[in-house]
């Protein structure tokens, strides 16, 4: 469980935002390996992993037996009524077309005033190259097509969805380079 806590330093500012959440959702197949650090501070919480990646769930069971795992890509899936949802290394395997309907996703998963922690790894300028193919970062000696945002994109289609900005923060990972995270909180439509 704690080496899994790496991949999202922010889970102990989740805790001061929400003490009491009930429901937690987990998108995509980094932020589900971390449901064991969510299951500790939110041991009565309903936590849900959503990932097209059937062994990733598998081994999140394995560490929280009472996680709801969903096997299909998120696109697919229609829950909601969450207090936190969870996005991490997520966007950078879509296509900048599918970013906007991936947000707006997460933005109805959500209740109002609901939190949203995305983290992806960055660039400081456009990229010529939409993707590029890089190490994946759950196996070094595997190739994955990987897309670099611009931060400045994702806020825009943060602020056009309805999403208010409370924090950003960018950090250096020797596997990834420059990593961004953001918080964000459902405003009411």
């Amino acid at each position: 469980m704690l080496d899994n806590a790496s991949l999202f330093r922010y889970a102990g500012e989740l805790q001061c935002m929400r003490e009491g959440a009930g429901s937690v959702l987990l998108s995509g197949s980094a932020s589900a390996l971390l449901s064991g650090v969510f299951r500790a501070m939110y041991g009565d919480a309903r936590i849900v992993a959503v990932s097209d990646d059937r062994a990733v769930l598998d081994d999140a069971l394995s560490e929280d037996d009472a996680l709801v795992a969903v096997n299909e890509p998120f696109a697919s899936y229609d829950g909601s009524g969450f207090d936190i949802a969870v996005s991490v290394l997520a966007i950078n395997a879509l296509d900048t077309r599918e970013l906007t309907p991936y947000l707006f996703g997460l933005y109805d998963a959500l209740l109002d005033g609901g939190n949203l922690y995305l983290s992806f790894p960055s660039t400081e300028r456009i990229s010529p190259y939409p993707k590029k193919l890089v190490d994946a970062w759950y196996a070094m000696d595997e190739k994955v097509y990987m897309k670099r945002y611009v931060p400045e994109d994702v806020l825009m289609a943060f602020s056009m969805i309805g999403f208010s900005i409370r924090a950003i923060e960018k950090d250096e990972s020797a596997d990834l380079g420059d990593i961004t995270t953001i918080h964000a909180q459902k405003m009411a439509r």
